[in-house]
């Protein structure tokens, strides 16, 4: 029985990273068309509305394809629907927090002799968000 529920959340995992891809380039690609469009003086207010729009693609993705089986436990109960939206957002948010808070940390500390040193702390304060959003959203927000 074990073993299945650590190869269901091996699958969850899996299914959560490729809606992070499409999330990334969901995010980057309305912040361009923002940018470049409509709002090429606000970059700050393209960047948040691109991330709010990528937030929305993540909860429709991981509610209907990562998450599906707990959200359908959910049933027709609207007010359990609303909460688990809620708790979506918060994680989401947080997360943003973990990266910004990540990325500042790495990038004060580590002092890199590569063509970017940018590099490191992107990959590393990505893995840290995807880390927290993940296990954030199966033990909370999605929790049976």
């Amino acid at each position: 029985m074990a073993k299945s529920e650590g190869k269901e959340g091996v699958l969850q995992f899996i299914k959560f990273a490729v809606v992070g891809v499409s999330n990334t380039a969901v995010d980057w690609v309305v912040f361009y068309l923002l940018v470049n469009y409509l709002l090429s003086d606000m970059r700050s207010v393209a960047k948040a509305i691109s991330f709010v729009v990528a937030m929305l693609n993540s909860y429709l993705w991981n509610t209907i394809w990562t998450f599906k089986k707990e959200y359908t436990k959910a049933g027709q109960n609207t007010g359990e629907k609303s909460a688990i939206f809620i708790k979506f957002v918060v994680v989401s948010l947080v997360g943003w927090g973990v990266n910004v808070w990540v990325f500042s940390l790495a990038s004060g500390h580590l002092e890199m002799q590569i063509l970017n040193r940018d590099l490191l702390p992107l990959v590393l304060s990505s893995v840290a968000a995807v880390f927290w959003n993940f296990f954030a959203n199966k033990l909370w927000t999605y929790k049976k």
